[in-house]
């Protein structure tokens, strides 16, 4: 396999854009991808789209073809990956294999989600298409609902309280005040969040990631040609895909995603890298608990310390392990088919030392995760600077 490289990426802001069209926002983010990374468009060879629910939010199926016209490239090959929550992530790792085994040289990873467009019983619905609609979405099992069982489980073994899961928001919040593109650019003190309006046992208002408009994009290329193109070439060191069963009732836990736990093993492996590597990461916070559950299945704390690990300020700016330096899903906003690519852009941001106020001192490898439905499916990416 060849080595891969990031040399362009691009976001646009994050929020609730109903007066903004879906081409514009595509040829914004696909656009200034090429452009920070330097190169013609005529040397993109090919276009990966992350996307969820296009048809049901913009009346729009077809998403890969649609965006590499839109773009200019229509006569690329393109293709659209769908994973709900993890699109992006599944869209970046098509394009990283696309690169590390010769199919092509350079190509676009684009995420691009519109989900503002309908009235928020029906974007709920479309959210809920994410779940096993014949046995479980189809009889009330939600995401709100179904993550909520994963949070009283968690509660139930190993103590993890309210405040824990109010400390992830708060700290979430704090980092995208600091983001220039996050949907939510407001610190919301922690005492709101603990009273904040129930939304599902034990989640209130603030326990739960936004409805985001927005889109993602990044070039890829070989470290080769990146050398000789880019001052910051980014390092795709590893890649992983975990896989587990999609409806809830199979499960054998509520306290731990597997998909994850396969998806980190894979990346790490692939990378040569260990967790004490890794200086910086973004990982799924659909909801508070998520955060918890995830940085222990990811191998950084031990299962059943999330908790107490993210109550003691270790994921907070200037901690152990920065998370979510973004501002994560809960204040950057979940633009679902975005979301991943998103991930691998503050990452970008953060190893090229272009992170502003976030910016976390000497970071040199960094973390993606991503988890799509009901914790059915994960990717992980493992990024280094490749540059002194």
């Amino acid at each position: 396999m060849r080595d891969v490289a990031i040399i362009g990426a691009y976001e646009t802001i994050h929020g609730n854009l109903q007066k903004r069209l879906l081409r514009d926002m595509v040829t914004e983010a696909g656009r200034g991808a090429i452009r920070d990374a330097g190169i013609d468009l005529k040397e993109i060879e090919a276009v990966y789209v992350g996307n969820y629910a296009g048809q049901e939010f913009n009346n729009q199926n077809t998403m890969g073809s649609y965006v590499s016209t839109v773009l200019g490239l229509g006569d690329r090959p393109s293709m659209k990956l769908e994973g709900a929550c993890a699109s992006g992530g599944l869209a970046m790792r098509a394009g990283f294999h696309a690169i590390a085994s010769g199919l092509h040289d350079t190509v676009l990873v684009l995420g691009v989600e519109k989900m503002n467009t309908k009235d928020p019983s029906t974007t709920m619905e479309i959210v809920a298409r994410g779940q096993d609609s014949d046995f479980e979405a189809g009889f009330c099992v939600s995401g709100p609902s179904g993550f909520a069982l994963n949070a009283m489980r968690h509660m139930h073994e190993f103590g993890t309280t309210k405040e824990m899961l109010a400390t992830v928001a708060e700290k979430n919040y704090f980092h995208g005040s600091k983001n220039p593109f996050a949907h939510k650019q407001k610190v919301i003190p922690f005492k709101n969040i603990m009273n904040a309006r129930m939304v599902t046992t034990p989640f209130g208002f603030h326990d739960v990631s936004l409805v985001t408009d927005a889109a993602t994009a990044i070039v890829l290329t070989t470290r080769e040609r990146a050398k000789s193109i880019s001052k910051k070439p980014i390092l795709v060191k590893g890649s992983g895909h975990g896989g587990d069963y999609f409806t809830l009732s199979l499960k054998k836990d509520s306290v731990s995603f597997p998909a994850s736990i396969k998806a980190a093993e894979e990346a790490f492996k692939m990378s040569g890298l260990e967790r004490k590597d890794i200086d910086v990461l973004e990982c799924h916070d659909c909801f508070t608990i998520t955060e918890i559950i995830n940085i222990e299945d990811l191998g950084f704390v031990e299962k059943g310390k999330g908790g107490i690990f993210t109550l003691e300020g270790h994921t907070r700016l200037g901690g152990k392990l920065p998370v979510n330096t973004s501002g994560g899903l809960k204040a950057k906003g979940h633009p679902i088919g975005a979301t991943g690519v998103g991930q691998i852009v503050e990452m970008t941001f953060q190893l090229r030392e272009e992170a502003g106020e976030r910016q976390v001192k000497n970071a040199r490898t960094a973390m993606t995760h991503v988890l799509g439905g009901p914790g059915a499916v994960s990717v992980v990416h493992i990024l280094q600077k490749d540059f002194d």
